[in-house]
């Protein structure tokens, strides 16, 4: 992806006045081909940015709402993920760039922009929960795809066979004993 559309999420913030600044994003899988690794190939997201500026700070709340497309931790086939994602970024003057925490930052006096699409790609990472699975019907039931969940059964069925083997249960007592 060409360093022109990172640009597109550049905020120039000298010469605007004191007070809020509003910038739109529509995030889809041309945002994420700038980060190669990124385990995210596809999504369709909404990402405002409310700039408040102030004399010697800035300060960028960021507004994400969309989904991202990510495969199933269960069944293993690709789904529609929900986000929804607010964080702040403060950010104040200095000589050199310095992230001084994780949601604040220093940048040199004579910067006059900030390019906001690192921060947009890793707010929408964190907003990812840990584990990733299909959201259940409105009757509770799973919606993975029904011939892996049936092959997960069966393999816990085996699992439960091996470990009523009685050479299960003599390693077990041996393990005990040694404690």
């Amino acid at each position: 992806m060409s360093v022109r559309y990172a640009d597109r999420f550049r905020i120039p913030f000298k010469g605007l006045k004191e007070g809020d600044h509003s910038f739109d994003f529509e995030i889809d899988a041309s945002f994420f081909e700038i980060f190669p690794e990124s385990e995210i190939k596809e999504g369709q997201l909404h990402t405002e940015v409310v700039l408040h500026k102030s004399i010697r700070m800035l300060t960028f709340d960021f507004f994400i709402d969309g989904t991202v497309r990510v495969p199933c931790d269960r069944c293993l086939e690709m789904f529609d993920l929900p986000v929804n994602f607010t964080y702040s970024l403060y950010v104040k003057f200095g000589h050199e760039r310095l992230e001084e925490s994780a949601n604040a930052l220093i940048i040199p006096e004579d910067d006059y922009f900030l390019n906001v699409s690192q921060y947009i790609y890793e707010f929408i990472h964190l907003s990812l929960p840990l584990r990733r699975v299909h959201p259940d019907d409105e009757k509770g039931h799973p919606t993975c795809n029904p011939v892996m969940l049936k092959k997960l059964k069966e393999l816990s069925v085996e699992e439960n066979v091996q470990t009523n083997d009685e050479r299960w249960s003599a390693l077990k007592r041996i393990l005990k004993n040694k404690n």
